[in-house]
């Protein structure tokens, strides 16, 4: 079994975040997926297929999306978004980072950057991924929203 380590916080600013992603967008809608899974798919409303996908990645110690940060993922979430591209054969796959104001994000296949081997500076208990090859995000171009 693995263990899950978002918290209900998180959890809030991930829909806050994917709300802020759709926009003001009528027909469409969004669905939370499952735990271990990317965060949203979205669809057309009344179609069940997809016409998106978007993983939201939490920002807690910066504030704002203008801030200095550059955003870091880990390969296996990639990995797992690459997929959803390759094998349900959907181009809008998307990641995004969620800060206090706003998002920035970018389609899967827009990103550009390097891997290091990173990750938590100590191990949590219960997770085998704590130390692991990571994407950190150098030269994407990403688009940013912020909260009214």
């Amino acid at each position: 079994m693995r263990v899950r380590f978002e918290r209900a916080e998180d959890i809030l600013r991930e829909e806050k975040a994917v709300s802020l992603f759709v926009g003001d967008r009528q027909d469409l809608v969004y669905k939370g997926l499952g735990p271990h899974d990317v965060d949203f798919s979205i669809h057309k409303k009344g179609e069940s297929k997809a016409t998106a996908y978007v993983e939201i990645k939490g920002v807690k110690k910066v504030e704002s999306v203008y801030d200095s940060h550059t955003p870091v993922v880990a390969i296996k979430k990639l990995v797992t978004l690459q997929k959803l591209v390759n094998e349900k054969e959907c181009e809008h796959v998307y990641i995004a980072w969620a800060y206090n104001d706003g998002i920035k994000y970018a389609k899967i296949q827009d990103l550009k950057g390097k891997l290091v081997w990173g990750g938590q500076k100590s191990r949590r208990h219960g997770s085998y991924y704590d130390h692991e090859l990571m994407f950190i995000a150098t030269d994407t171009d990403f688009k940013v929203k912020t909260y009214v």
